[in-house]
């Protein structure tokens, strides 16, 4: 048969034998010292196979049920200091690879696996080589999380399994490694939902003015700025019998309604209401009361909006988007604004941040909170939304505003 033998530790040093299956351990020993330059004499070689030690060398290789080119690692055997060879194996055969104080102890007294652990983790060898068992162990849990949870709950079963403390704790760390293992099936099998999506805009007309228009069929109704409407010059159809407040997830006050307006898009005309709001950061946004109007299809395979069967017109990409809903960009002119704020009223926003961040403490920047809560948000709703969408800013402030917008009662 074929064995194919690598020197631990020495990717390169891959070396196949052909040996007769009724020969034994100490023979393939022999012919690997022979025909190989690993350099390790036969008396001193230490053979492994499916990563267990072969201890008995008078056993034969059909007896360790090799098969044709199975593969086995070879390395000098290590002396232990005062304990003789027959204590070595006894100790290797007694190891628990649960117990971390018998994993340290054996890397004491094995200088060669110390010298290839040093490669990658210098640290732990340090902490093995001063005899520092705590250093060792947290080294040991920084690298690997996994190994934490694992001692933690071998450490939890030895305690009381009655008492609600230590269940919940086994409870919390079970739960956590079902979420690792599901987070790597993501990886592995659908990575782009790790991805940043961006947002549907198009572009459009109103009363000759291009304006770039965001489609969302979860707002119900059409929207404009207020600063939009005033350049575009439709200010002056602003009906505010229709004013009020915008309910939902936030608050928004509603100027008025433009009950008619023309949208140009790609050289057609189609009508559509705008309700007008004060503080809007977008400058238009196409709702579903448009949407359904005049049947459009988000064709994302395409990744057009088709109108009707009138016409098509592509969404565009993230470099032709407005500066405050693109992914690589958060709302620059928020660092502007406080750059160039008097020095009494930055004083006093720092106050202000510091009384906010003491009442509900969040992980996200005070700028994108701010930036969110300054729209008609509570400061509860922006730390939501921002974990919804990954401390986005402007995606949860968009998130929130398609959510909170409902048809305004007109007044009598």
């Amino acid at each position: 048969m074929h064995i194919t033998v690598a020197k631990f530790g020495g990717s390169e040093n891959v070396l196949t034998v052909d040996i007769a299956s009724d020969l034994s351990l100490k023979d393939l020993k022999a012919v690997i010292e022979a025909e190989s330059d690993f350099g390790i004499k036969a008396d001193e070689m230490s053979l492994f196979y499916e990563g267990k030690l072969l201890q008995d060398d008078s056993q034969t290789l059909a007896q360790c049920k090799f098969n044709d080119y199975d593969l086995v690692t070879c390395q000098r055997s290590a002396p232990m200091n005062g304990l003789l060879p027959d204590a070595t194996t006894m100790l290797r055969r007694n190891m628990n690879p649960r117990d971390p104080r018998q994993l340290f102890e054996m890397l004491r007294t094995n200088p060669e696996m110390l010298q290839q652990i040093r490669r990658n983790s210098p640290q732990l060898v340090d902490a093995i080589q001063r005899g520092d068992f705590n250093q060792f162990m947290e080294n040991i849990a920084a690298q690997s999380p996994e190994m934490q949870q694992r001692m933690e709950l071998d450490r939890l079963a030895s305690l009381d399994p009655f008492d609600p403390e230590v269940q919940r704790r086994i409870h919390d760390i079970i739960n956590m490694q079902n979420v690792q293992e599901n987070m790597e099936h993501a990886v592995e099998h659908a990575p782009e939902v790790f991805g940043h999506v961006v947002m549907l805009y198009i572009n459009c007309k109103v009363n000759g003015h291009v304006v770039k228009a965001f489609v969302d069929s979860g707002a119900q109704m059409t929207i404009m700025s207020k600063a939009c409407a005033e350049r575009c010059g439709i200010m002056r159809l602003v009906d505010r019998r229709f004013s009020g407040i915008a309910k939902g997830v936030g608050t928004q006050k509603i100027l008025g309604r433009i009950h008619l307006a023309q949208l140009e898009i790609e050289k057609n005309y189609f009508a559509t209401s705008l309700s007008v709001l004060e503080d809007q950061p977008m400058d238009m946004l196409l709702g579903l009361d448009m949407l359904r109007r005049h049947q459009c299809v988000l064709d994302l395979h395409k990744n057009v909006l088709r109108i009707g069967n009138v016409v098509e017109t592509s969404f565009l990409p993230e470099s032709e988007l407005p500066i405050h809903a693109r992914l690589s960009g958060n709302t620059p002119d928020i660092e502007d604004e406080d750059i160039n704020r008097p020095a009494d009223n930055h004083h006093e926003s720092r106050l202000g941040q510091s009384a906010t961040a003491t009442s509900t403490s969040s992980p996200f920047p005070e700028d994108s909170i701010r930036h969110i809560t300054k729209s008609g948000f509570t400061r509860e709703q922006a730390i939501d939304e921002l974990r919804l969408t990954n401390g986005d800013a402007t995606k949860a402030l968009v998130s929130l505003m398609a959510k909170s917008l409902s048809v305004p009662k007109r007044k009598r």
